[in-house]
C-alpha cells in the first residue's frame, strides 16, 4: 500500500518567497535585537506552505474543467484550514513586525 503524497515542491517554494522579505528585513535591521528567531520563521515558512499546499487541489480541480461546488465537504474544510492557516499567518505577522523593523525591546 503506498501513500500518495502531494508534490510540495511548488508549495514550499511560493511559502519560502513570501517569508523572505520578512527574513531580510529581520537580517538588516537586527541591530536593535541581535539573534535570528529562526523557530518564528520556521513557523511562517510552514504554514504559508501549508496553505499553497491545501488550495493547490482546489485550483487544480478548477483548471481541470470541474466545478467548484462539485465535493462540497471537502471545500467546506479546505476553506476553514485556509482560513485558520492564513489568520495564523497575518497573526505572527502584524506581532512581530515591529521586530522586523528594528525597533528596541520590540518582544
Amino acid at each position: 500500500m503506498s501513500i500518495c503524497l502531494p508534490n510540495l515542491r511548488a508549495p514550499a517554494l511560493f511559502g519560502f518567497l513570501i517569508t523572505l522579505p520578512f527574513a531580510i528585513l529581520e537580517i538588516v535591521n537586527q541591530k536593535a535585537n541581535p539573534g535570528f528567531p529562526t523557530r518564528l520563521f520556521g513557523v511562517l515558512w510552514l504554514s504559508s506552505t501549508l496553505f499553497f499546499a491545501t488550495l493547490h487541489p482546489i485550483l487544480h480541480s478548477l483548471r481541470a474543467g470541474g466545478k467548484l461546488f462539485d465535493h462540497l465537504f471537502s471545500l467546506f474544510v479546505r476553506l476553514i484550514v485556509l482560513f485558520m492557516l492564513a489568520a495564523m499567518w497575518f497573526g505572527a505577522i502584524s506581532d512581530q513586525m515591529p521586530c522586523f523593523l528594528g525597533v528596541p525591546n520590540c518582544d
